[in-house]
């Protein structure tokens, strides 16, 4: 009986206690800057978390030089975008917990105006073994729309090991097929693509003769895995990328820091190590190679600045009968 009474007091205290912390959590703010000191941690509407920076001065560069940004002001509200001079590519989003990135890349299509006369084309590839992304395989797939298209994706995984898959798209007619249709070869298709692919294109393998009639657009991504819902107008024109694509689609890219890994137990750290917050720790790239930081449990913040990893969670244990 006095056992019980004691353990109904233990339990009105820790409820008592985790309502309190509760509380004063919620009064509380939690985790600290996301930006260097003196640097923007926002272009327009998206979070710049370190060590993704503004300009060189503002990102990590001597981890990657892709970290730094560029915040095009040209758009209202503005737009940032990755380093890359050869094509324009928006970030969307970037999470520094599950280290991935969100950015729009341009769709890959070609059109025609009669059975051999094609006359707008765009061909989509990246070389990224340099950078810290990747395409994430779980979060994208490799997209074809259009009739009679075979759709390849080429490239490497890895520094040497050649890669190259696709998928068949078929309809004789836009009446056979229907607008909600999951992409399994009728006026769509999907294909997986691997861990570690360091460089892709995409390009078409495709007979308009029969189809260009009605079918004069075909598309060919790397886009996120839900992103894409077929419609049967997508086969018109280009109704599709200056509709739903204008902007691009979306492709979830892992990041990580790719030229070092975590330290072995007991061994001192390298000077550019990236985890260099107290109360955080480094985990293994899932889409190696590479590492992540991460704030220990309790803290949150960025764990790659100085303190940046705040807010502790205290547990009490009460001992039982």
């Amino acid at each position: 009986m006095l056992c019980s009474v004691v353990q109904q007091g233990a339990q009105l205290h820790v409820f008592l206690i985790s309502m309190a912390a509760f509380f004063l959590e919620l009064a509380t703010p939690v985790g600290g800057a996301m930006a260097l000191p003196g640097c923007p941690d926002k272009c327009g509407n998206v979070t710049i978390p370190y060590p993704f920076g503004i300009g060189d001065e503002c990102a990590a560069t001597s981890l990657n030089s892709y970290f730094s940004l560029i915040c095009n002001d040209t758009f209202h509200p503005p737009r940032p975008q990755v380093r890359e001079p050869e094509a324009y590519i928006e970030v969307v989003d970037i999470s520094l917990e599950h280290g991935e990135m969100r950015v729009l890349s341009p769709v890959n299509h070609i059109c025609f105006t009669s059975n051999t006369t094609a006359t707008k084309s765009s061909a989509v590839g990246y070389d990224l073994l340099e950078t810290p992304f990747l395409p994430s395989p779980s979060r994208n797939r490799f997209t074809v729309i259009g009739c009679n298209t075979l759709g390849l994706i080429t490239g490497y995984r890895g520094a040497r090991n050649q890669y190259v898959t696709g998928c068949y798209s078929y309809c004789e007619a836009i009446n056979s097929t229907s607008d909600g249709a999951p992409c399994a070869g009728m006026g769509c298709c999907e294909a997986a693509i691997p861990a570690n692919l360091t460089a892709f294109s995409v390009r078409f393998d495709l007979n308009q003769s029969k189809v260009w009639s009605f079918n004069p657009c075909f598309y060919s991504m790397v886009a996120e895995v839900g992103w894409y819902s077929f419609k049967q107008q997508d086969l018109v024109g280009l109704g599709f990328i200056n509709g739903r694509a204008k902007n691009g689609a979306p492709i979830v890219a892992d990041w990580a820091i790719r030229n070092s890994s975590c330290p072995e137990l007991g061994k001192e750290t390298s000077a550019n190590y990236a985890c260099i917050s107290s109360n955080s720790y480094c985990m293994a790239a899932s889409n190696s190679p590479g590492y992540l930081c991460n704030c220990s449990k309790g803290y949150e913040g960025n764990p790659y600045l100085s303190d940046g990893c705040q807010g502790s969670v205290n547990s009490i244990e009460f001992s039982t009968c």
